[in-house]
């Protein structure tokens, strides 16, 4: 059965079965408590109305109400999504303090389909995405779960533990796990709906959610149902200001792509174009603004349905289950395609060259490496079609933009029971399946093949429908039939699956210390678990060089693996309410899991609380952490695929390159000779074409895991002279050691120039362009600096997080003030032992991604009088500054130091980013009793984003001129909400 057949029969499961046990009369639905924003763990662990049949702890595994915890877990309450009126999961996930930005919505050049969060900036895969404690399949070979799958309507809280968590949840947990809570108990009907617009007149979004629930047998039971749809709509980069023409982050000037239209040329001329004014070819690249076809906000579609009921057999047995089904489809919107300077054969006698043009290439050829012969005659080479090596880059402007669609089908299911196994002990036996198919369709490309036979004339042997192609004529020579021929629609496809089956038994051994009340809390149990997956593309997809402007082929890849674990995990309150000390407890916990893949390892924690009086308790926690290989970094094939990069040290003129340093005319003299080139290339290499140069990456099946060792350590006050006021304060490290990963491309190219031996195992990774030199080119022969995945990384992340919440009725009135911050002290990555310990915390640059602040926080104060309330939303985004230049291990750059990334000087107006307030106002009324209203403004003051250009960082991060994951792009806007519940 395939995953599409077993995806409907899912969702017609759960909606028909759903509906027929449905009561015919809807109870009141239960009224969401107002917790504050950012809870400490002894809030909202426990869903009040479940009776306590079903206790979700993040964090523990132990199912006890009162577990007081060691470390810090943070919630975003069912109330805070309902002021914010999210899209999706991931556009709250990244405006957390202390979480750097994933693929999301802002992602365009580089989305993938998937919605992510990252933690600690550690990684996308470096945490776990739990949905009412249980893994969720993931989307990728990454093993990174798509957050799009998590249905909005339905949460009641999300949980997020922050530190290493492997020895409860098993490897991935290394910086901490997002932990998504459903609403459960619910009964009755909730309709609810939103919509967004910004002040332009764009953006328009919407999202509907069905939520219907029913109680059965007198409470021995309940079923939920929910039903979801959502519509974004894109907005171009062009309909901004900011965004309306790509800037270089090193001069500030106009600087698109020299893929354009007339065409560049880089081979047999170094760097060239075509004239349609006259006929000639002339020096100096072509330049094309690609940007005001990119998108701001990505289009996005989606369907969800969620189910869950349980049913309680017997007083000592209860059967559950849960499933959810999710259909999402995200559209990627990018400039024109076209020859991305490709190599083709170019017959010297091709119809649309000019005489002029046909003599000055076959001149050009003559006598250089790859081209013609020395003394070869022009005339009769010209009368004779002879061919020559070319590289000619043409943008299809008259075609319109690229766009790929990510369709993605998921699924997953639950089932499992649980019971009393005595007075005080749980038993629960449980097993999930889950699959996701995803399918990536991409039109408006091109493909290479047939562009070469369009450029031959259409020889014998060409595909059906050929045309000659004009790729050498101004706007308009480019016509639709050419581009018809040119035109097939390519297709990738990505299949995962997860299956999980788990017992446990949990609770307390019905004794306490004899200095205690409260009994010892356990948990133990034994879990399997197996994940895998595979990647494919159709012919053209799967070939390097064979779309063009594809950025690389989907090479094909498959694995699995699998693991045995079994876990215990210990909390006991030593000492309570004596003199001097109100708590005192301790936590302990171990798991070892054994791998098909890399073998057995064990993870474990040990920490304990201290309350000398029931007003201040100290906490921390020791943890170790693995993160074993996922399928991508085992079994990953070699692949070409692009990156950005400003400046090649290589580039321009010799008197240029010598400037740079004094051995780089040497190193980069060594480079073009080993990619079959003569010396004297050096002095005519081009820029990287668009900012964007070729990178190689490959996985290893002999990966080990990495070990992370975590420590947390922190106050939480509840004055008791103060009530209502509660307030924490955590540091936390995490030291990741022999940690997967795979040096930047500035690890490797800036590494080979920072020291003069050619023979360096820096400059021996770095392989160019066999006929320009340069780091841009054909997939197929141009494969840059190769990045190859190790266990040599080293990872540190440290800082403090820190927040209190007052609530106070004044009056008649309700005021609640909550306030969530972080300072992120470092976050250091260093690939290898000879690679620059890379500091990115307030840095960015095309090596330190999504941009992580010293400071960051969310404020929000709420007024509310007789069911109507007014909260407001402060949210700071500290100054950061472009990486400097790199440091020895272990040293940390001077606060003034001037800036620059590497041998690229950049302006000086784009060297820093100025802190940036955000506030967002929303207003929630109670119309009716069964009727809500929600009225928001986001980016209440229209608060500009930064422009730093377009050249500075990685492309998925900065797009438009700006970050605009991070620095809101679309401006002001405004969204509205209802909700009916009955």
């Amino acid at each position: 059965m395939n995953i599409d057949t077993r995806s409907r029969l899912l969702a017609s499961t759960l909606l028909f079965g759903s509906l027929a046990l449905v009561q015919p009369v809807f109870a009141q639905t239960v009224p969401v408590e107002n917790v504050r924003q950012d809870a400490t763990p002894e809030d909202g662990k426990m869903d009040e109305a479940n009776g306590g049949q079903d206790i979700i702890v993040t964090g523990s595994r132990i199912s006890n109400p009162n577990l007081v915890l060691s470390s810090p877990v943070s919630a975003v309450t069912s109330e805070e999504i309902n002021l914010r009126q999210p899209q999706s999961a991931e556009e709250f996930l990244r405006q957390l303090p202390g979480t750097a930005p994933g693929i999301g919505t802002q992602v365009n050049n580089g989305a993938n389909g998937s919605a992510t969060t990252n933690l600690r900036n550690l990684g996308t895969n470096r945490n776990l995405v739990l949905i009412n404690g249980r893994r969720v399949v993931p989307a990728q070979l990454n093993l990174v779960v798509d957050t799009n799958v998590i249905p909005v309507a339905l949460i009641d809280r999300v949980d997020v533990f922050t530190g290493g968590a492997s020895s409860v949840y098993g490897a991935d947990a290394v910086a901490g796990v997002v932990s998504f809570v459903t609403k459960r108990n619910f009964s009755g009907v909730n309709l609810s709906g939103n919509y967004g617009i910004t002040e332009r007149g764009d953006g328009r979004n919407y999202r509907t959610d069905l939520l219907v629930g029913a109680n059965l047998d007198g409470g021995r039971g309940n079923v939920v149902l929910g039903l979801g749809y959502l519509k974004s709509n894109a907005v171009l980069q062009g309909e901004r200001d900011l965004g309306r023409v790509s800037l270089s982050s090193t001069t500030g000037l106009p600087q698109g792509s020299s893929a354009a239209n007339p065409a560049s040329i880089l081979f047999p001329f170094p760097a060239a174009r075509f004239d349609p004014a006259t006929g000639t070819i002339v020096n100096g690249l072509s330049d094309f603004n690609f940007q005001p076809l990119n998108v701001y906000q990505t289009p996005a579609e989606r369907y969800n349905v969620f189910g869950s009921a349980r049913y309680e057999v017997s007083p000592a047995i209860e059967i559950f289950t849960e499933g959810f089904f999710t259909k999402s489809r995200i559209t990627q919107n990018i400039a024109p395609g076209g020859s991305f300077f490709n190599q083709f054969r170019v017959p010297l006698n091709n119809q649309f060259l000019t005489p002029t043009q046909r003599t000055q290439l076959c001149t050009q050829a003559v006598g250089i490496s790859g081209g013609l012969p020395a003394g070869t005659d022009c005339a009769s080479a010209i009368a004779a079609g002879t061919e020559i090596n070319a590289i000619i880059a043409r943008r299809f402007t008259e075609a319109g933009p690229r766009v790929t669609e990510f369709t993605t089908n998921t699924f997953q299911i639950t089932a499992g029971a649980r019971g009393a196994l005595t007075s005080t002990l749980n038993w629960e036996i449980s097993g999930q399946y889950g699959e996701s198919s995803r399918t990536n369709t991409s039109t408006r490309q091109g493909l290479a093949e047939r562009l070469q036979q369009g450029l031959r004339a259409c020889p014998a042997g060409s595909a059906q429908g050929c045309v000659p192609i004009n790729i050498f004529g101004g706007p308009g020579s480019f016509t639709p039939a050419m581009f018809s021929f040119l035109d097939v629609a390519t297709n990738t496809f990505t299949d995962t699956e997860l299956g999980d089956v788990q017992g446990s038994i949990s609770g307390d051994l019905g004794f306490a210390s004899p200095l205690a009340e409260q009994p010892i809390g356990i948990a133990v149990g034994a879990e399997y678990r197996r994940y895998a997956g595979s990647q494919r593309g159709d012919l053209p997809s799967s070939t390097p060089g064979a779309v063009l402007g594809a950025g690389g082929a989907f090479v094909s890849a498959s694995g699995e693996y699998n693991s045995k674990e079994v876990y215990g995990e210990l909390n006991a309150p030593l000492v309570e309410n004596v003199p001097g000390v109100h708590l005192l407890s301790v936590e302990a916990g171990v798991r070892y899991s054994d791998y098909s893949t890399t073998g057995g390892n064990w993870t474990y924690k040990a920490g304990g609380s201290y309350a000398p009086i029931r007003d201040v308790r100290f906490r921390g926690l020791y943890s170790r952490a693995v993160r074993a290989p996922n399928l991508f970094e085992l079994f990953a094939p070699q692949n070409t695929i692009l990156n950005n990069r400003a400046v090649d040290p290589c580039q321009g003129t010799r008197a240029q390159v010598t400037a740079r340093g004094a051995n780089y005319i040497g190193l980069c003299e060594a480079q073009v000779v080993a990619a079959g080139l003569p010396t004297s290339v050096v002095g005519t290499i081009a820029p990287p074409a668009a900012g964007q140069i070729n990178i190689t990456t490959v996985g290893n099946t002999a990966l080990a895991p990495e070990v992370a060792t975590t420590i947390t350590a922190g106050v939480v006050l509840e004055p008791s002279f103060l009530p209502g006021f509660s307030a924490t304060a955590d540091w936390y490290r995490i030291r990741v050691r022999d940690a997967i990963s795979s040096p930047t491309q500035s690890d490797i190219i800036d590494g080979c120039f920072a020291q003069a031996s050619a023979t360096s195992p820096f400059c021996q990774n770095i392989f160019r362009n066999p006929l320009t030199g340069g780091l841009s080119g054909d997939a197929s022969t141009t494969r840059g600096p190769i990045l190859r995945q190790t266990n040599q990384g080293r990872i540190e992340v440290s800082g403090v997080d820190f927040g209190f919440a007052y609530r106070r009725k004044l009056g008649l009135v309700n005021a609640t003030v909550a306030f969530n911050g972080n300072y992120t002290d470092r976050n250091r990555f260093q690939a290898t032992p000879t690679s620059i310990n890379r500091e990115c915390v307030r840095y960015y640059s095309v090596s330190c991604e999504s941009i992580q602040p010293r400071w960051s926080w969310n404020s929000r104060i709420t007024g509310g009088y007789e069911g109507q309330s007014l909260s407001l939303l402060w949210r700071y985004i500290g100054r950061t500054r472009v990486e400097p230049v790199a440091l020895p291990a272990g040293q940390r750059p001077p606060v003034d130091q001037a800036q620059n990334a590497g041998p690229a000087n950049i302006l000086p107006a784009f060297q820093s980013i100025k802190p940036h307030h955000y506030f967002d106002l929303a207003y929630r009324g109670d119309i009716t009793e069964v009727l809500t209203f929600t009225f928001l403004v986001e980016n209440l003051f229209d608060r500009d984003p930064p422009n730093v250009g377009n050249t500075i960082g990685a492309t998925a991060f900065n797009s438009g001129n700006t970050y605009p994951s991070t620095y809101d792009a679309l401006g002001r806007r405004f969204r509205v909400g209802v909700n009916l519940a009955f």
